[in-house]
Order: C-alpha cells, then structure tokens, then sequence
C-alpha cells in the first residue's frame, strides 16, 4: 500500500486510449524512454508501461469484471470465464473493494489528467477513467491474504493495473512464472517509490506465458497488495507503439520497459 501521494491517494486504467494519453500531464512533462524489447524468444516476460494495454485483433479477452459486488467482498466470485477464490480466514476489511480506506487499500491509479490529479478506472479493464475516486470502480486489495483467479480456458497473457507497487507483492501463475514487486518496480521506467500511491506509483503489468496457464495467485508479505483491470488474453497484450502516442506539439513518445524472467524450473532444467 504504500506512500500516500498528498491528500488525494491512488490512480487508475486506460480505455479511450489516445484522449488519455493527451491529457495525462505526466507524459507531458517526463519523457520515458524505450529501455527493452519485447520481442523475445522463449521463456515468459513482463511488459511494463504506464498506459492501458490492448488485445490484438482475433484474440479472446475475458475481462474480470468486478461490477454489482457489494464491497468488501471475500465470497467467491463466479463470472464470465472465470472463478475468483479468496484463501480461508481471509481480512474481512479486504478482497474485492471501493474507495480508499486508510491503513489498509488505495485505488491504484490508471492516468493523470492536468498537474497530478489522478485519474481511476469507473470500472474493469478498458473502461472509462474518472477524476473522481468515489465514482472509481471496484478492485482487489489482498492484505495478508490470497486472491486466486482461475480460468475457464487457458490463457497465455494477463494485464494488471497494479497499484502503489510494493516490493513485498506477488503474482503467481499456475505455468510456475512468478513476477514480484521488486521486478515491477525495476522494469518500469520512470516508477517513483516503493508503495507509492500517486502518478507513476502504479502501473499496468502483462504477463505473457510461453506455454498457458490457468490461475493466477496473488500475494503480499505487507498490507497490501492492490489491483484492478484485470484481464485475460488468448493473444499477448500489447502496449500503444510509440509512434501511435506521440504528444502533438511535445515530441514526447510514450515508453515502456519489457523484462522477462524464464521460470526458475527451466533455468534449472538447463543448468
């Protein structure tokens, strides 16, 4: 959770992509640079950037809508294409939530409109942002627990809008790639500090598989792990090209840092 940005504490996603992407002030003020392919052959890699991926043409999205549920919720969740489970004695003032609350969630923040007014997510993956946290939709917020997102199919690539980046958060997916804070945190150009919940605190993560997976588990060793925007792709995500988000009048090109990580029972198996 994190380092409170002054009195306002979180940001949100991405969906009418280039209005977005004009009116975030950040990205007129900073220029980020390309650090990383990601383009890379094998293994399972991260991509990490500070606007909303996409799905290519032709892929199968099944977006974790969180939508009608009265907050805080721990029960399990049912959806289209996806089961979400939370691990027993689970914080009851956790799991699916709305609003900030301190001490225990900030809403992860999708974008910045003007001088650092943090823009949220109205909803699940894609939708409108608001400058209004009481309209921001709702999200997940782990605390000491576990979330499980399990699949009806398999999946090769999840987006994650994860918020206020702290290095003692985990995310596990059930092919054994496992991405954490502290990995985030050194792939996104321009992130400003651990837990903090103001622009360029958060960011979107896609985590592309080189096989598939089925479940994705998420973890925190701190109070607490936030996220929102979840999805699911039968094709990668990918982020806007910089030449598609050039910054009239500003010459500022939209960055992102890929890393990848093979998983360690690979390594192993090569060693």
């Amino acid at each position: 959770m994190g380092i409170p940005a002054d009195d306002t504490v979180q940001l949100q996603a991405q969906p009418q992509m280039l209005r977005n992407l004009v009116r975030s002030g950040v990205f007129l003020r900073t220029t980020v640079l390309i650090a990383a392919s990601v383009c890379i052959a094998k293994g399972d890699n991260i991509t990490t950037s500070f606007f909303s991926p996409f799905a290519p043409t032709g892929s199968v999205v099944v977006p974790i809508d969180l939508d009608g549920v009265t907050t805080p919720s721990q029960g399990t969740l049912a959806g289209a294409g996806f089961t979400i489970t939370f691990s027993p004695g689970f914080p009851a003032d956790q799991g699916i939530v709305q609003g900030y609350s301190a001490g225990e969630h900030a809403v992860p923040v999708a974008g910045v409109t003007g001088s650092d007014q943090p823009d949220y997510l109205s909803d699940g993956y894609g939708s409108p942002l608001t400058t209004d946290i009481l309209q921001s939709g709702n999200y997940f917020s782990t605390g000491l627990g576990t979330i499980t997102i399990a699949f009806a199919t398999p999946q090769t690539s999840l987006v994650v809008l994860w918020g206020s980046i702290d290095t003692g958060n985990q995310v596990t997916l059930s092919d054994g790639f496992t991405v954490t804070g502290t990995e985030v945190q050194a792939a996104t150009a321009g992130f400003v500090s651990n837990g903090y919940q103001g622009a360029r605190g958060s960011a979107y993560v896609i985590l592309d598989s080189d096989t598939s997976f089925t479940t994705a588990t998420f973890t925190s060793n701190v109070v607490s792990f936030e996220f929102a925007g979840v999805a699911g792709s039968s094709l990668p995500f990918t982020t806007p090209e910089p030449s598609s988000v050039l910054l009239a009048g500003t010459g500022i090109a939209l960055g992102f840092l890929a890393a990848r990580r093979r998983r360690s029972a690979k390594a192993a198996a090569r060693a």
